[in-house]
């Protein structure tokens, strides 16, 4: 067997190659991969954690939709070209890049508190990047940002210089999608001070 042979595959009753086995492969292949990947994205994204049932029916439709999308592109390319074994070396490699690439695409798409901050307000290229709020990726070097347990989505960015009173931003949940904003009229002053 070489890449370049052709899967032997049987004839269907008109005569035709049948290749629905070699499309059914790469449908099994892209169900794991999508499921895998949608999980990903429902656990970066808090719905699993906040929304249970909605979480499983859209992993559920990914998962569904994805297979059967595979499966009738690859049974029509196959059709029309020949499966040859380096078709399905290659659907393989893309499948494993998609799977590989999903928990970094969700972690992207959905991030964490302190990325949003960094990102929204304190990285370079924002208003609050030259300041004492200013943040870097992973440890702050001039503030220190906790999170508060009494009030769900709350974040405070405290200036380690003690002159610069503390900030305060609502919406600092994991995943989330709505901008942070000022929690408090002080807060609102801090960013209309520096432009934000």
């Amino acid at each position: 067997m070489t890449f370049r042979s052709r899967i032997e595959v049987s004839r269907n009753m008109s005569g035709e190659p049948d290749c629905t086995a070699p499309a059914g492969g790469l449908a099994v292949a892209a169900m794991w991969i999508a499921m895998i990947s949608a999980m990903y994205f429902a656990l970066e994204s808090q719905l699993l954690h906040n929304h249970r049932r909605v979480a499983y029916v859209v992993i559920t439709a990914v998962t569904v939709i994805a297979s059967i999308a595979v499966f009738f592109t690859a049974r029509a390319f196959f059709r029309r070209f020949g499966a040859h074994w380096w078709h399905l070396a290659l659907a393989t490699a893309v499948l494993c890049c998609v799977g590989g690439a999903a928990p970094k695409a969700a972690a992207y798409i959905f991030p964490d508190q302190m990325e949003r901050y960094h990102r929204e307000l304190g990285g370079p290229g924002h208003c609050l990047n030259s300041t004492p709020y200013g943040s870097e990726n992973e440890f702050p070097k001039s503030s220190q940002i906790v999170y508060s347990n009494r009030n769900p989505g709350r974040m405070t960015v405290t200036p380690l210089d003690k002159k610069h009173p503390p900030l305060r931003l609502d919406h600092a949940v994991r995943g989330g999608l709505h901008r942070l904003t000022p929690a408090d009229a002080k807060s609102s002053r801090i960013l209309k001070t520096y432009g934000c």
